[in-house]
């Protein structure tokens, strides 16, 4: 298991993706991708059995977080230093 985070982007809707999970673990497995802080994607095998945590923080807004996968950024703030993946 691993405990690094990857903060999600800003637009990301949490109920949908822990509605993907259950999706998911409930078929036996598969694939949900999500778009992370940084406009990065996100591939997470999801199967019975692995344990998938979610954590919901309220962070600054962020004006280059716009969840653009064709447009990254490398994160530049203190804040940001925690997250990085």
């Amino acid at each position: 298991m691993s405990d690094t985070p990857h903060p999600l982007a800003q637009d990301q809707n949490i109920d949908t993706i822990e509605a993907a999970a259950l999706d998911a673990v409930r078929g036996g497995g598969d694939i949900v991708r999500v778009t992370l802080y940084g406009n990065r994607e996100l591939a997470i095998l999801v199967s019975p059995g692995v344990p998938i945590t979610f954590e919901v923080a309220d962070v600054p807004e962020e004006t280059r977080d716009d969840g653009d996968l064709e447009s990254p950024f490398e994160p530049y703030s203190v804040f940001d230093n925690d997250y990085l993946m």
